[in-house]
């Protein structure tokens, strides 16, 4: 990139200079795979995986037939009923306080908009609120633990419909302040347009005054 012709590429760029002394070391493989692996790390830790795991209903590629014995191979292979028995025994869900606030923090008036306290009291403020049973959740050091995925499908219905009504408030909002410019903009021309007028009218008096003396 530095041989090319183009004096801003050449100052992006300056590492491929011969002129240039520098006693940085390229990173060794080693050093590569470190810094990948750390980069996938922070990737993964910044998302909420999800699982979906695909079930073929028949062998004969059909639309509308169903194979029992082909899915229940699939579901004993897949090992989902295991899956399904350990979920009912625990708590299979679980999130940080910090980041369940942040999510379900419109659902009460005491976590929005902002909570100043600690997330896991905030928490705790806005499952009384939503009338949560305590049985359906458990607290840990750093983490909420929610037994039921009904419980949790509840606070997603809730959410969405109440992202809803801060849209609806949001576009009032925006509606409001683009009229309140628009009377704002109508507002000084009005008034540019009266003193030019008044202007006017006072030079025109004076004028006929002139003419009569």
């Amino acid at each position: 990139m530095f041989s090319c012709d183009h004096q801003l590429v050449k100052k992006l760029f300056p590492d491929g200079n011969p002129r240039r002394q520098t006693k940085k070391r390229p990173p060794t493989a080693g050093t590569q795979f470190k810094n990948s692996v750390a980069e996938l790390m922070k990737n993964l830790l910044a998302k909420n995986p999800n699982y979906i795991r695909c079930i073929k209903p028949n062998d004969v590629k059909s639309p509308n037939l169903f194979d029992d014995s082909v899915v229940r191979h699939q579901v004993r292979y897949l090992g989902l009923m295991e899956n399904m028995r350990v979920r009912r025994a625990g708590y299979a869900y679980r999130q940080p306080y910090d980041q369940c606030l942040q999510r379900y923090k419109m659902l009460c008036p005491n976590t929005w908009p902002n909570w100043l306290g600690h997330p896991r009291e905030g928490l705790q403020a806005l499952l009384t609120h939503l009338r949560v049973k305590p049985t359906e959740y458990a607290k840990g050091r750093t983490k909420l633990f929610i037994r039921n995925p009904r419980t949790l499908f509840d606070l997603e219905e809730r959410r969405r419909d109440k992202m809803e009504d801060l849209a609806i408030i949001i576009q009032k909002v925006f509606r409001g302040w683009r009229q309140w410019k628009l009377y704002q903009a109508m507002r000084a021309s009005q008034i540019l347009i009266s003193a030019q007028f008044r202007g006017y009218r006072v030079g025109a008096s004076l004028r006929s005054l002139h003419q009569i003396c």
